[in-house]
């Protein structure tokens, strides 16, 4: 989702009697649900059967005059299903996936066959007169200033302020190929304090792993300084992504809300995943290991991206 945010708001402005609404997932839904140029987010879960037939009830009412299919990878079955399903006059999407009798106006693909998925996405824009060469295609994301305020608070943390530089390590990776381990964390997050003594270290990970993230936080010398804060929304999570100075991360959404919020990052991605899915746009470093999982990445070699990545994140605090 967030990598779609790009070529969403291409479409919404790209006519301005078009009113743009998103069909996401409960958990993908409040990731846009700020975005100025989205008229109404309508949740939808695939996994409940029960969602089915009021979710197409509610499309087909809605009278749409387009529906675009924004799965431009594999096509999606119940993607498909729902398309046909909102009875919408034109039916959009990427050409030369097997389905192309379901569209009635079908876009060429991204030319490049390993293209990162924010250009793959923009070639939907062609279908409204925009062409993905020019147009602005870089993912955003939305943070209010409430929630600003609130990122702000969790790194003040105790009863003096750091000035220090914010560095922000997520340690929650989705999948098992993508867990580093947590003495390497460890060992890059006391680098980080022997070279730069006033940085404030926060540490965060999905509420189930909220135990794996405070023995890490304590082993790298939790305190004032180092110490584990809970995110219990995405949107919490990506209020810290904006808040900070650098964001140290396996290949997640937190690596995309870096890229959308234009906050420095050094990201951490097997060979086969940093084409497709890495730092779009991002002024930090991605930590590419040529294997199918992040266990046998080195704690140096990440040490050495944020000694890189350090002057030019600091340079952006003003």
């Amino acid at each position: 989702m967030v990598l779609s945010t790009g070529v969403l708001r291409a479409i919404a402005r790209s006519h301005p009697t078009i009113t743009l609404d998103v069909l996401a997932s409960p958990l993908n839904a409040p990731i846009i649900e700020a975005a100025d140029y989205v008229g109404e987010v309508i949740t939808f879960d695939k996994r409940s059967l029960a969602s089915y037939l009021p979710t197409a009830l509610r499309l087909r009412r809605a009278r749409y005059d387009a529906v675009v299919d924004c799965m431009v990878t594999a096509p999606s079955v119940t993607t498909l299903l729902l398309v046909l399903a909102s009875g919408a006059r034109h039916r959009i999407g990427i050409a030369g996936r097997g389905n192309d009798d379901a569209f009635t106006v079908s876009v060429p693909p991204d030319s490049r066959p390993d293209g990162h998925m924010v250009d793959r996405l923009s070639a939907l824009a062609r279908a409204f007169d925009v062409n993905p060469d020019t147009m602005d295609r870089r993912p955003s994301l939305d943070i209010s200033e409430a929630e600003l305020a609130r990122a702000v608070a969790l790194w003040a943390g105790g009863s003096q302020e750091s000035h220090g530089a914010r560095v922000l390590v997520n340690v929650s990776a989705g999948s098992s190929e993508r867990m580093w381990p947590d003495e390497r964390y460890v060992r890059v997050m006391r680098h980080i304090r022997e070279r730069h003594p006033d940085v404030v270290l926060r540490v965060i990970g999905a509420p189930a792993e909220m135990p794996r993230a405070t023995r890490i936080a304590d082993a790298a010398g939790g305190g004032g300084d180092a110490r584990v804060v809970a995110t219990p929304t995405i949107r919490a999570a990506f209020a810290l992504v904006a808040t900070a100075d650098l964001v140290i991360t396996p290949d997640t959404s937190i690596a995309h809300a870096a890229s959308a919020l234009r906050i420095p990052a050094v990201a951490m991605y097997s060979s086969e995943k940093s084409e497709r899915w890495g730092l779009y746009d991002n002024p930090g470093r991605m930590v590419i290991h040529p294997a199918s999982s992040l266990e046998g990445l080195s704690a140096e070699r990440v040490i050495d991206a944020v000694d890189e990545v350090w002057e030019s994140a600091l340079s952006r605090r003003g």
